[in-house]
């Protein structure tokens, strides 16, 4: 539906998905600000080009570029202590669901979410506060370790409360993820904060000299086989015959398939768009590819039984999930290829995002090679807003496998962290740039 900007088509299906993003205007930063075709406050045009790009007050852009105007705004002046105040919210905890176990002797422990109690959230310029039915809290700042979203839930962990999922019902929840970040980064300033989950890292809290630490070089795992065989023909049938339909239907154009090695353990980087990126990197190459999902993937049996068909395994991505790490130790020592989104998430707006530290040094500590790839037109399939697949021609260049060096744990530095960080965002970066 690309093209012209329709109110009965293109224009009233996409609005209230990509607000989730632009829930602030760009010319003038209001909230609540879109009435159909216009700014309510401002008066400023908007019009729907297609999933990538918007036309606001006459000038076209991508969503990336809009967003980015988004954030450069400061926090809204209410004149109070109260910076938003949310319309309904769910409120749910963590709890266990069950045991995982995969192929390859992979095991975890699995969660789901309890809701309990309906209510509303404030957010203030000193912590959250939670009004509902059964009870009500607060949340200082200081108590925050990590905030992040899946969907429309905000994840806050906090020391004192644990595991909490907001969902917001009727809006945006990137918009509270946001301005929770916002409110985060006045609180603990001057100290810079570089990620957000799954804890608050700052800039001077990484290792500037090695530790003394001896060992640690090969990470090694106990593995139990579960199964009698490594393999699934069923699955193995099921990808072959899904090839040629990925391929036609969603108009795969893939290269450097040769770059993925035959035999033995290595990485596979790549930046992640849409929903679909596993689903198109786990159809194509020879080899199987191993991926982390988000634990909340395995919903349901018949699920969690598609996943260890498909070699995953899952992945508290909101918490450090020291059973992903092992898991992944586990995969790579028996010599697959690990993939894994350094990322940690899917982009909201078509860019990359900045890379995981905790991935920069698993890749450091396991020493394997990695293999970089760049994705691109995924994003218009199905971005992270959106239910629905459009076609769209979805390019991948899978480049020439490169490595880090190998340090353990303890004798990473900052150093070493960024540089790996670096290093593997140009290569995934340039593998793009050759598409675009």
């Amino acid at each position: 539906m690309d093209g012209v900007y329709n109110p009965t088509k293109l224009g009233y299906t996409l609005l209230p998905m990509i607000t989730d993003i632009l829930y602030r205007c760009p010319n003038c930063g209001s909230f609540d600000w879109l009435d159909r075709e216009h700014c309510r406050h401002c008066g400023t045009g908007v019009r729907i080009i297609s999933r990538s790009r918007i036309e606001v007050g006459g000038t076209e852009n991508t969503v990336s570029h809009w967003y980015q105007k988004v954030l450069s705004f400061e926090l809204p002046a209410n004149g109070g202590d109260a910076i938003l105040t949310s319309g309904p919210v769910e409120l749910s905890r963590e709890a266990h669901k069950g045991t995982y176990k995969g192929y390859s002797g992979v095991v975890a422990r699995r969660y789901t979410r309890l809701p309990f109690d309906e209510g509303g959230l404030v957010l203030k310029r000193n912590g959250l506060v939670f009004s509902g039915r059964n009870e009500s809290f607060a949340i200082p700042l200081g108590d925050v370790t990590a905030i992040t979203i899946e969907s429309d839930t905000i994840i806050v962990i906090s020391r004192t409360l644990g595991v909490l999922f907001f969902d917001f019902l009727e809006e945006s929840g990137k918009k509270w993820e946001d301005m929770i970040r916002k409110v985060l980064t006045v609180h603990h300033a001057p100290r810079e904060i570089v990620e957000f989950y799954p804890r608050l890292r700052f800039e001077d809290s990484f290792r500037e000299f090695p530790a003394r630490a001896t060992g640690h070089k090969d990470l090694v795992m106990p593995v139990k086989r579960w199964f009698s065989s490594n393999t699934s023909l069923l699955f193995t049938v099921v990808r072959a015959l899904a090839k040629p339909v990925v391929e036609k239907l969603f108009s795969v154009d893939i290269r450097g398939l040769e770059n993925i090695p035959k035999t033995g353990a290595a990485l596979l980087l790549s930046n992640h768009t849409s929903f679909m990126d596993s689903i198109i990197l786990g159809t194509f190459p020879r080899r199987r590819i191993w991926f982390m999902a988000k634990n909340s993937e395995y919903r349901n049996p018949l699920m969690t039984w598609a996943m260890i068909k498909a070699r995953s395994f899952p992945v508290r991505r909101y918490t450090i999930d020291v059973a992903a790490v092992r898991n992944a130790i586990r995969v790579v020592q028996q010599g697959h290829i690990l993939g894994i989104y350094p990322e940690g998430e899917r982009c909201w707006d078509n860019s990359l995002l900045p890379l995981r530290f905790g991935t920069m040094r698993l890749a450091l500590a396991l020493g394997k090679p990695i293999i970089p790839v760049g994705i691109s037109g995924a994003y218009e399939l199905m971005p992270r807003w959106e239910s629905s697949l459009k076609p769209s021609t979805v390019r991948i260049r899978i480049g020439e496998p490169f490595e880090l060096p190998h340090i353990p744990g303890p004798k990473q530095t900052k150093d070493h962290v960024f540089q790996a960080r670096d290093t593997v965002r140009t290569r995934i970066t340039n593998l793009l740039g050759e598409i675009n």
